[in-house]
């Protein structure tokens, strides 16, 4: 799946031309630089790619959740409804503004049930953020009406789906703003570097001069002439990450073609199983199939699957044991929690029983990472140790 997997002489002739000609900074030496501009760049060709009218780059994928966050004016007491299945800067970004995290369930799309959002309302809630996981879009349409029909701002977290759709638009255009990852382990990757994607100017505006120092950009006078909006902080993306991300995005409708056409052939090549049930989506035709997720009966079914599968060479993972992933296991979110009580903040305790119907799923979901560059020999091999899986867990 990372998008190192396909790095070749393009990327490395990219970054030497930025080298070359000595020019590192985003901004800055606009009188030498002959107008080249990589992260503009790189921000511009995001943008056509999505569909969206702005697009910030900036210096990670935590960093772009923040940038949107604050220049929306999320402040200390707000709350914002998320998934307790993502990663957990969704979560420290929002802390990082002093909003409190609330958790939805999760349904067998492993993304947030809208029928368990509504009922998480209260008069201090000021948005909902699903998280678009492992590829797949979360249902918008019906978070959308929750959301219209509060008043409250519907944002995404689209970090660990970049490249997927939901009836035809991509992920992080359908909120007030979405953000990107491009960290190592994404299909996009410039190393490390995020994006955020909207349509609404002053949002983006707000977002392109906190997300440095404050800096109303001015190409026709210095960059130390240039006036200030106001307070910022430095979350800047490089120009050689700008330069790696436009090679990386000419690619990225070939890699999710090519990881498609891996997926398929696993499962045309594990054929009909009775029992064995994949994932649900709400967009199947718009997943980017970074991942294969299956939904076994039972936890105890799941541990067997896992079992055989592993022996018959092809690891898999089953999700409620993903500490990088799952709320359940972050003690550092419970510490938090227990500091901003002790402050006066009413933050919930997050205990893992709050999370039953999540775990419930994930206790019983199974995961195979799809590979872009995989070979169909390695593709017949996970689709022999599904089966295998299958033959003893159902």
């Amino acid at each position: 799946m990372p998008g190192f997997e396909f790095f070749d002489q393009r990327e490395i002739d990219a970054v030497a031309d930025v080298i070359g000609r000595k020019m590192v900074h985003r901004y800055s030496f606009n009188d030498c630089r002959d107008g080249i501009y990589r992260v503009e760049e790189f921000e511009n060709a995001v943008a056509e790619m999505v569909g969206s009218r702005f697009c910030l780059a900036v210096s990670s994928g935590t960093a772009a959740l923040y940038v949107g966050l604050k220049a929306m004016g999320i402040e200390p007491g707000d709350r914002i409804i998320t998934s307790p299945f993502t990663f957990i800067a969704t979560v420290e970004a929002m802390a990082e503004c002093g909003a409190v995290p609330v958790f939805a369930d999760v349904d067998e799309s492993l993304n947030m049930d809208p029928r368990s959002v509504e009922s998480l309302i209260d008069d201090r809630t000021k948005a909902v953020m699903p998280v678009h996981m492992f590829g797949s879009a979360a249902d918008m349409d019906p978070i959308a009406k929750i959301c219209s029909a509060h008043g409250l701002k519907l944002l995404e977290d689209s970090c660990q789906a970049m490249g997927a759709t939901y009836k035809g638009r991509y992920v992080g255009t359908i909120g007030a703003w979405g953000s990107y990852s491009l960290d190592p382990y994404k299909l996009l990757t410039v190393g490390e570097g995020g994006l955020v994607v909207t349509d609404d100017e002053e949002l983006y505006r707000t977002m392109e001069y906190s997300h440095d120092h404050g800096h109303v950009h001015d190409k026709s006078i210095d960059r130390g002439a240039e006036r200030k909006s106001g307070l910022g902080m430095n979350f800047r993306m490089s120009e050689i990450q700008g330069a790696i991300g436009l090679v990386q995005v000419d690619k990225m409708l070939g890699a999710v073609k090519a990881l498609r056409e891996n997926k398929a052939k696993v499962l045309k090549s594990v054929g009909d199983v009775p029992g064995l049930v994949r994932r649900s989506f709400a967009d199947q035709d718009g997943e980017i199939a970074t991942q294969l997720v299956y939904i076994l009966p039972d936890g105890e079914s799941a541990k067997r699957f896992q079992a055989a599968s592993a022996e018959a060479g092809v690891g898999c993972g089953i999700l409620s044991g993903n500490t990088w992933h799952y709320a359940r296991h972050w003690d550092s979110l419970r510490d938090w929690a227990e500091r901003s009580r002790a402050r006066g903040v009413d933050a919930p305790e997050y205990l893992p029983e709050d999370m039953a119907i999540t775990e419930g799923i994930l206790s019983r979901a199974v995961v195979y990472g799809i590979r872009v560059t995989a070979s169909d020999e390695s593709l017949e091999t996970m689709a022999k140790a599904i089966k295998a899986g299958a033959a003893a867990a159902l």
